[in-house]
This record gives C-alpha cells, sequence and structure tokens, in this order.
C-alpha cells in the first residue's frame, strides 16, 4: 500500500514537472518582413494579462493593478528602430544640433535616439506615405507591456531579477531587481541580447520606448484595448535604458517625458498594421 502511494506520488509530481515544463516554453514567432526598411515584425497573438503593480508608489504610480484585454493580434517591432533606418527615411541631417546624439554614426544598427514623440510621429507619417500595403503606428502602453511580459508575472520577462547578461542596463546602480555587475556606457547594435519568450529584443534595457499614450492613472476595473487618456501633458516611456539601473527596465515600470523633448538614451519600435487604403 505504501509503495503504491509512493508510485502514485512520484508519477503525479513528474506529471507536474512536464506540464510545467510545457507551459514555460518559448511560443514560435511568426514574423512579417516590411519591404520599404526591411524592418521585421512579430506576431504578438492576442490575449489578457495583470497590467500594472500594486507594490510601488509615485509620480508614475504602475497602480492599480487591473487585467486588460488585448483583442486582437497585432505585428511589433523585432526590435527598436535603427539609425540606419530612421536616416533612410529622415535623411541624415542632426535633428537637434544645439544637443547631438552622442551615438549618431557610431554603427548603423545601434537603436536611434534623440528623438521627440513629436520626432517619432515625422518619421510614420513619412514612412506611411511611402508604403502601400502596410501602415505602422507606436504602440499603445498596454501592448507594449503585454508584449514585454511575454506571458509571465515576474518583474522582468527573464525572472524576478536583471543581470548584464540578460540585457543593456546600469547593472552598477543597487536594486533587488538586480544582479550587480558593470556600468553600461552605451547603446548596443539591436538583438545583442537574447530574444524574450516571444521573440522580442530589448524590452528591457538599451533604450526608452516611446509609446503612443498620453500619461494617466490606471483604472481600477478590467479593461479592453485601453490607449490612455485623449489629451495630457506628458507622453509615457517604457522599458528602462543602457544608462538607467534594474528598476527602470521592469515590465511594469513606466515613467514620464514631455512629447517635445529628446534624450540620449530614448528611441522606439513600431508596430504594422494591413492597409486597407487600397483594398
Amino acid at each position: 500500500m505504501i509503495k503504491t502511494v509512493i508510485n502514485r506520488g512520484a508519477i503525479l509530481l513528474a506529471l507536474a514537472l512536464v506540464l510545467n515544463i510545457i507551459g514555460c516554453q518559448k511560443r514560435p514567432a511568426t514574423t512579417l518582413k516590411e519591404p520599404i526598411l526591411d524592418m521585421e515584425f512579430i506576431l504578438v497573438q492576442k490575449g489578457s494579462f495583470n497590467m500594472g503593480n500594486n507594490q510601488e508608489n509615485g509620480t508614475t504610480n504602475p497602480g492599480p493593478k487591473h487585467k486588460v484585454i488585448i483583442s486582437t493580434d497585432f505585428w511589433l517591432g523585432k526590435t527598436e528602430v535603427t539609425q540606419d533606418q530612421w536616416q533612410r527615411i529622415m535623411g541624415d541631417k542632426e535633428l537637434h544640433p544645439e544637443k547631438p546624439s552622442p551615438f549618431r554614426g557610431v554603427h548603423p544598427d545601434y537603436p536611434v535616439v534623440n528623438v521627440s514623440y513629436f520626432d517619432v510621429e515625422r518619421f510614420l507619417g513619412k514612412l506611411n506615405k511611402l508604403s502601400g500595403e502596410y501602415q505602422f503606428r507606436l504602440p499603445t502602453e498596454a501592448e507594449w507591456e503585454y508584449a514585454c511580459r511575454a506571458g509571465t508575472t515576474t518583474a522582468f520577462s527573464f525572472g524576478s531579477k536583471l543581470n548584464d547578461n540578460l540585457a543593456n542596463f546600469n547593472a552598477k546602480v543597487p536594486s533587488e531587481y538586480a544582479i550587480s555587475g558593470i556600468a553600461s556606457t552605451h547603446p548596443e547594435q539591436v538583438g545583442s541580447y537574447a530574444p524574450n519568450q516571444w521573440g522580442l529584443y530589448d524590452m528591457h534595457g538599451n533604450v526608452w520606448e516611446w509609446v503612443s499614450d498620453w500619461y494617466g492613472i490606471y483604472p481600477d476595473k478590467e479593461v479592453t484595448d485601453p490607449k490612455g487618456p485623449i489629451n495630457g501633458k506628458e507622453k509615457i516611456i517604457r522599458g528602462g535604458s543602457w544608462y538607467f539601473g534594474a528598476d527602470n527596465a521592469r515590465s511594469f515600470h513606466r515613467r514620464t517625458h514631455q512629447p517635445r523633448l529628446w534624450g540620449f538614451s530614448i528611441g522606439f519600435r513600431i508596430v504594422c498594421e494591413k492597409s486597407f487604403r487600397f483594398e
């Protein structure tokens, strides 16, 4: 009798381990390449998640935690937009010569930085005029966090702590969310670190990323496809950067930035949508 119970227990334990492994497997990435800049996009399948965090307060409070439903699939940039992709649309002229980017021209596959929200809107306007089959936009804040989490509930898609082998961030800044390491001094070429479970690169660190939302306090109820307030004074940036510590790179962390201003560690990635103009 004892032997039977032990055998059943062993079987149940083994089954649980197998199911856990299956549940943690990476989702096969479905990719799309648009023809103008050869940018690659990952299909993010619709679903739901708990957005935000209740254990942190501050001027950009990421609470209350609330359920968000993403009702349709969407295509999100596999990487951040690069210097080369930016220059092929906007030209090689320095946008802000009064305070130029310290990384301009260092490498074509560095993420473009020193771009304001309004600069990004101009880039998207020009790209959309050139493209017939596809149209492009910034992700919403909810889409961004959903894709960053990639089905996880921990502070990072890689787990509860970040180290400098997983992402490009300042690992010298003390944090309960980081294993101490080196202090990065610059962005890295996009895709230099391992992707998250859904095939997206640099969602933690490298450069901050603009999203489309104006800043607003989260609702305390379930919402579907939220887009933030209709208007506001500040936009949201997400993901942290090479210059900041791990706290800023957490999946739920949000920071505000005036849309007319830029920064040496602020870039962006975009969403690709099917165009209906010619159908």
